[in-house]
């Protein structure tokens, strides 16, 4: 049976992702009060793992090295277990490291762009919208009909359309990305959206690119039409076609005429057959009558004028120009659209202007009228119906927003947290882990509220002897047979992190009261080194293994980080 699963059920799934960082950690539902049971805990963090080449890693295939990594496998050895024993250190995503995101187009000279079609399913796989060098977004909305190429770059931040040239381009201002967000969340590759206006009018913050984009929302109107796309210029030339005509009106005639508001003299050249305008519209573009017309009902081609309805609110004068065409009936569900035609006798149609947009459509016919005695009526328009709320409502959802940006910024080695004596080649997020008493590695039953967590396994030392512990170095418990590879060795505080950490053969109970885990005051060795070391105090990761969810694994080549380094952890997560 066929189906389709939507782009709304991916947007669903994105903006429940994105909002669960805005939820707060301690709120209680009314149902479970009593219980205590918390929900809405946001506490998510990006961790870092992976100290060994990957070409070492137990069971890596021929093909696995620092160049060319493995993809991460979706199976419960992995999934559940083997991430969390690779973990070197955690950091706590906040709301402001997370956004919405959708490819970059960066707006570029001579270059075609698609222009937005409610009609086309693959729509948001298209370049139909740009950032330009001033980090302005625009949607395109008409491409000269021909997906021609763009030879104006769309600017300012109007509500209005941008028409910045000739080339019969479109445009509608979206949003503008802030210097702060451009040097956190734009890439290569993508770039950040959001929706300001929340359900109750407010703002995200009220920053002046937040403003400029609140007001595009509130002016966006449901169901309004904007643009009309030619669809076919209708037949020129012959005995019948559309006929156009543009003028000045008493244009050839000595004495002036005494228009009124409902009938005009047009010009002495025009048509010599009676009622040849009927059914057609004459639209005044000059005056004291401009921007307003009506639909002709009567033509003498003898006196040459025209009688039309409705009746103007002010009557034209001599040497008004005006415009005879064939007239856009619109009917669909909405109310107030209206528009207009242009276009040649040689031509035919060539393109739709927008008199009102109206509101409320969710789909409108095109019908092109005029006397059909004298013109054909294959000339062909289609309107452009806008999403819902209409363009600018909701860049989120318009652009196709539904990919996750999470950038965490790791500054230096994170007060001792984060290593920068080792490399790491694996970046992932963790949902909902719990804390641990990192004493004896219990579970505390809590969600974990720590802003940074140390995931190595950490041990002092004592009686230390012969060479410095090197990175990736595996350490062997003498007692418990414990094994796990270095991360880092601090001589002034004696302390050794560990990660990778396998349990030995011994039933002595170790650090964590379990069987074969290493111990304090055992041996430490190194296979092939004359370095030994007794532990004196062993202390576990402040996130407790194996709870919460992995809910996203990245495999790269080796990061190495310095003390005096930043950098910026960005992370796309596709929905």
């Amino acid at each position: 049976m066929p189906a389709l699963v939507t782009n709304k059920f991916r947007m669903f799934n994105a903006r429940q992702f994105r909002e669960s960082f805005d939820e707060d950690y301690g709120m209680t539902t009314f149902a479970n009060t009593v219980a205590g049971d918390t929900y809405l805990e946001s506490n998510m963090y990006l961790f870092i793992g992976g100290v060994q080449n990957w070409a070492n890693v137990a069971g890596a295939a021929a093909a696995d090295s620092d160049t060319t990594p493995p993809s991460p496998t979706d199976d419960v050895s992995n999934t559940y277990f083997s991430h969390w024993k690779d973990m070197i250190a955690a950091k706590k995503v906040v709301s402001t490291d997370v956004t919405h995101c959708i490819p970059r187009y960066n707006w570029a000279n001579n270059t075609p762009y698609y222009a937005y079609d409610n009609t086309e399913p693959g729509m948001l796989a298209q370049s139909f919208y740009v950032m330009t060098d001033e980090f302005n977004i625009y949607k395109c909305l008409a491409n000269n009909n021909t997906s021609g190429n763009s030879l104006a770059k769309p600017t300012g931040q109007t509500t209005a359309l941008v028409t910045p040239g000739s080339d019969g381009y479109k445009w509608k201002y979206m949003y503008t990305i802030s210097a702060a967000s451009a040097l956190k969340f734009v890439t290569t590759n993508y770039i950040p959206v959001q929706q300001v206006r929340f359900s109750n009018v407010v703002m995200a913050s009220a920053t002046q690119e937040n403003t400029l984009q609140r007001d595009v929302e509130n002016g966006a109107v449901d169901g309004a039409i904007n643009i009309y796309r030619k669809t076919a210029n209708g037949t020129v030339g012959g005995l019948e076609y559309l006929i156009f005509e543009t003028n000045t009106l008493d244009n050839g005639f000595g004495g002036a005429y005494a228009h009124t508001t409902v009938s005009v003299r047009i010009h002495s050249t025009a048509a010599a057959t009676d009622d040849v305008y009927v059914g057609s519209d004459i639209f005044f573009t000059s005056g004291d009558a401009e921007g307003s017309g009506g639909t002709i009902t009567d033509y003498d081609s003898t006196t040459k004028v025209i009688t039309f309805a409705p009746a103007l609110a002010t009557a034209p004068a001599q040497g008004d120009n005006f415009q005879i065409a064939p007239r856009l009936q619109i009917l669909g569900d909405g109310s107030g659209a209206n528009c207009r035609s242009n276009g040649t006798n040689a031509s035919g149609l060539t393109d739709i202007v927008t008199i009102a947009a109206g509101s409320g459509y969710t789909n409108a016919v095109i019908n092109v009228l005029a006397n059909t005695s004298w013109n054909l009526d294959d000339a062909k328009v289609v309107a452009a119906i806008e999403p819902k709320g209409g363009h600018g409502f909701d860049s989120v959802e318009e652009l196709g927003g539904f990919n996750i940006m999470v950038n965490v910024r790791l500054e230096n080695d994170e007060s001792g947290e984060f290593t920068v004596a080792n490399d790491f080649r694996k970046i992932g997020l963790i949902s909902h882990p719990n804390a641990a008493n990192t004493t004896d590695g219990s579970d505390l039953g809590t969600p974990a509220v720590i802003s940074l967590g140390d995931q190595a396994l950490r041990l002092t030392l004592q009686s230390f002897s012969g060479a410095a512990y090197v990175a990736d170095d595996l350490v062997t418990g003498a007692e418990s047979g414990a094994t796990g590879r270095v991360v880092d060795w601090a001589s002034g505080t004696s302390k050794l992190r560990i990660t990778q950490v396998t349990k030995g053969a011994n039933s002595t109970v170790g650090w964590d009261t379990t069987p074969g885990s290493f111990q304090g005051n055992e041996a430490l060795t190194i296979a092939g080194a004359g370095t030994t070391a007794n532990t004196s105090v062993v202390e576990g990761p402040d996130l407790k293994q194996y709870t919460g969810d992995i809910l996203y694994v990245e495999n790269r080549s080796p990061i190495s980080r310095a003390s005096d380094q930043i950098e910026d952890v960005k992370l796309i997560i596709n929905f």
